[in-house]
């Protein structure tokens, strides 16, 4: 399982990029959000997305070194459980 590192701005232009990206993982997704700045919508629903296609195929969904600005745009949204995810966030 390889990690992919989220940039700094996960919004509108982030999006379509963010898309393919998750779309080629085959079972797992580690995301790092260390440098995460700011979680626009779209991205969000991604996340969310991403989150629930891993509960699907029963693979693991974790988000480690989440960035406090990356925390605080989750629990915003109502995304704390994307946080508690694989225990690693």
């Amino acid at each position: 399982m390889g990690i992919l590192i989220l940039p700094e701005m996960l919004d509108t232009s982030y999006a379509a990029p963010f898309s393919e990206l998750l779309r080629r993982e085959e079972k797992d997704f580690c995301l790092d959000g260390s440098q995460v700045g700011r979680v626009g919508g779209l991205c969000f629903q991604l996340l969310v997305s991403a989150y629930r296609t891993a509960q699907m195929r029963a693979s693991v969904f974790e988000i480690r070194n989440v960035s406090d600005a990356m925390r605080e745009g989750l629990l915003l949204m109502g995304g704390d459980f994307l946080l508690k995810a694989g225990g690693e966030a």
